[in-house]
């Protein structure tokens, strides 16, 4: 088994560590492991014979003069005279490129060791880079990129399809995830990508339903801002109604909206693994399923969900190399080009025992669902919240409305959004304001997946009724399951409640049942 693993920054508890994501995310063994140990063994395309190529720096000058700061590590074994293709890999937001290629926790070392020359950058306003930070925005981050693929095509190491055209995909998570579906819609040079806890839309990853996601929004601002890093205004400008609590401006909001990379989706050409987090709460499974819905169909196209991301995982991830082992297979067959390389079924995913299943793709076929209804009344108080800035968690006694979810018949997977219907008549001060709907398995007193899900209310003593889309899941569930739906006033995920009054309400809850995949046994 490969030791070395790439991780993904992500922040919890207002500091960088590394997440779960590429290799810890749990998994066992796959259909395509031998080909993805065979990669992690390869030689360059030509090895060369001349002395051995040394990584160096340079800064590559953008399309407006903006100096984006780039790293190149040879692949393993590569020697003057000879060429490999290469994997650009960015970083998290507010982060520099890695330049430590003999980091066993790093990303570099299982690429180059699979004969992959690696590139890393500062993107635009991070690190030593110029300029200032756009959101992995096409017009400037994505000609940054255009500008960094060039440069890497005159670099005599790099494999080339064509004069001007490297051999070049991508990997990298979060922010660097996101410029993945950025460059590959923006570029026809780049040949794969493999992106993880990447979003599809910033409005609705960062405000759903206009919901301040405040937890995440303080912490992204935060890292955004620290050092010497330099955010757009209209990112500062989000940080600011975060911090007072007061709604983002229209102007702001819609240039958030213009962002992507959901715009742009149908411009993707190249072969596509989305990796995306269970328990990540900042772009939770519904951003991964988006992306992968578009491109379904299109191109080459996988999703993996592991127990890992903008979050804690904290149930069992199972074994620790799995989507290591999917990207490397996947590059092995999208960016080597090995036809023989087996990349599995087109929709994996671990579920909160450590198991990975596969199935031929998303959606699964539907086993039916398990239901909840009750009703009880919801005091708004804005003393009173649950969980952390970065999980849910389950509400103290009395504080939530709760109804019990039925059991299933036989044992299965809640695996997507389960659909809450809430019926509702109160009064408060102000009249308009916002619940909270979670899933708490009762056994192991957790938050399903740490997520929970706005509920908008008008509490203007009329009856009203609405019904939501809940966080998608990946959770097991057998006859002896104890699962309860919980409605709760305050969640620390989002902005603070500002409302005093109560609400009658009336739930009614439908989550999506399905037959567990086909397991994959661990190695």
């Amino acid at each position: 088994m490969m030791m070395n693993r790439w991780r993904l920054p992500v922040l919890i508890s207002g500091v960088i560590v590394a997440s779960l994501a590429l290799c810890s995310c749990g998994g066992g063994g796959t259909p395509d492991r031998p080909a993805a140990r065979a990669a992690a063994g390869a030689a360059p395309a030509v090895a060369g014979t001349g002395p051995a190529v040394e990584a160096r720096s340079t800064t590559v000058t953008s399309f407006d003069g903006t100096k984006i700061v780039t790293h190149f590590f040879p692949a393993t074994g590569l020697r003057a005279g000879g060429r490999a293709p290469t994997v650009l890999d960015g970083p998290g937001w507010g982060q520099p490129g890695e330049t430590d290629p003999k980091a066993a926790t790093g990303s570099i070392a299982p690429l180059v060791a699979a004969g992959y020359n690696v590139v890393t950058w500062d993107p635009r306003g991070f690190g030593g880079s110029g300029g200032t930070a756009h959101t992995d925005y096409t017009p400037f981050e994505g000609r940054d990129l255009t500008a960094v693929v060039t440069w890497l095509a005159r670099q005599p190491e790099a494999q080339l399809d064509a004069t001007g055209d490297p051999r070049v995909g991508m990997v990298g998570g979060s922010y660097g995830g996101g410029i993945q579906f950025i460059a590959a819609a923006s570029d026809r040079r780049i040949d794969a990508i493999v992106p993880a806890i990447a979003w599809h839309s910033l409005t609705e990853s960062l405000y759903p339903d206009t919901v301040n996601k405040a937890g995440w929004d303080g912490l992204l601002c935060q890292i955004g801002q620290s050092g010497k890093n330099r955010l757009d205004p209209h990112v500062l400008d989000s940080c600011q109604a975060s911090r007072t609590n007061t709604p983002l401006s229209s102007d702001t909001l819609a240039w958030f909206a213009d962002h992507g990379p959901d715009l742009l989706l149908a411009k993707i050409h190249v072969p596509t693994l989305i990796l995306q987090g269970t328990v990540d709460t900042l772009f939770p499974l519904a951003q991964g399923i988006e992306n992968y819905q578009a491109l379904h169909g299109k191109v080459p196209v996988k999703m993996a969900w592991f127990c890992g991301g903008h979050g804690e995982c904290l149930t069992n991830p199972g074994p620790a190399d799995h989507t290591e082992q999917l990207t490397l297979s996947w590059l092995d067959r999208y960016l080597r080009q090995r036809t023989g390389t087996a990349t599995g079924p087109g929709f994996e995913y671990v579920d909160d025992t450590g198991t990975w299943y596969g199935l031929a793709s998303y959606p699964p076929a539907s086993s039916g669902s398990l239901t909840a209804t009750g009703q009880g009344t919801l005091t708004l108080d804005p003393s009173v919240t649950t969980g952390s800035a970065t999980a849910a968690g389950p509400a103290a006694a009395g504080t939530a409305v709760e109804s019990a979810v039925s059991p299933p018949a036989a044992a299965g997977e809640i695996l997507g959004a389960p659909k809450l219907t809430v019926t509702y008549q109160g009064t408060a001060t102000p009249a308009d304001t916002v619940a909270y709907a979670q899933l708490v398995d009762t056994d192991r007193h957790l938050v399903v997946g740490n997520q929970a899900t706005p509920v908008k209310l008008r509490l203007d003593g009329q009856k009203h009724s609405v019904t939501v889309s809940m966080a998608a899941v990946a959770w097991h569930v057998a006859p002896g399951s104890h699962l309860v739906l919980q409605v709760v006033a305050g969640s620390a995920l989002f902005a603070p409640q500002t409302s005093h009054g109560t609400a009658s309400l009336s739930v009614s809850l439908a989550a999506p049942l399905a037959k567990t995949g086909t397991p994959i046994p661990a190695s």
